[in-house]
C-alpha cells in the first residue's frame, strides 16, 4: 500500500511540481494551498507524513503544526517543514513545536525524496 503524504504549500507551481515529484516516487499525495484546508483533510484520513510550508495566509505552518500535534494527536507522524526560511531561529522554533525535519527551498528533488524515504522507509 502506498504511503500517504499531506502536502500544504500556498505557491501553486511549487505545490503542483512537488506533488507530481512525490507521486512519481510512488507516494499517494493529497495537496492543498491552505492550513485550514489541511486540517479538514486530516479529519478524513491521517497521513503517514506531512510536508508543510511555513509562510502561508490564514494559518502559518507553525500554527498548523501546533494544531496537528495538540488537537489531532498526531504526535508521531513525521512533520517536515518545506520552506524558504533557513534562519537558525526559524528551524529552532519549528523543532520546539514538534517538527521532525526541514527542507529549505529551493531544494534538489532527490534530496527531498531521500529525506522522506528516511521517515517512511
Amino acid at each position: 500500500m502506498k504511503k500517504f503524504i499531506l502536502l500544504i504549500e500556498d505557491n501553486d507551481p511549487i505545490r503542483e511540481n512537488t506533488a507530481e515529484l512525490l507521486e512519481l516516487a510512488d507516494y499517494k499525495v493529497l495537496a492543498t494551498n491552505r492550513g485550514k484546508n489541511g486540517l479538514k483533510m486530516l479529519s478524513e484520513r491521517a497521513p503517514d507524513l506531512i510536508l508543510c510550508d511555513i509562510a502561508m495566509p490564514e494559518m502559518d505552518g507553525y500554527e498548523f503544526l501546533k494544531v496537528v500535534r495538540e488537537d489531532y494527536g498526531l504526535t508521531s507522524t513525521p512533520f517536515i517543514f518545506f520552506t524558504a526560511f533557513s534562519e537558525k531561529s526559524d528551524i529552532q522554533k519549528g523543532l520546539q513545536l514538534g517538527a521532525t525535519d526541514f527542507v529549505v527551498k529551493p531544494f534538489e528533488p532527490d534530496d527531498l525524496i531521500s529525506l522522506i524515504g528516511r521517515y517512511l522507509g
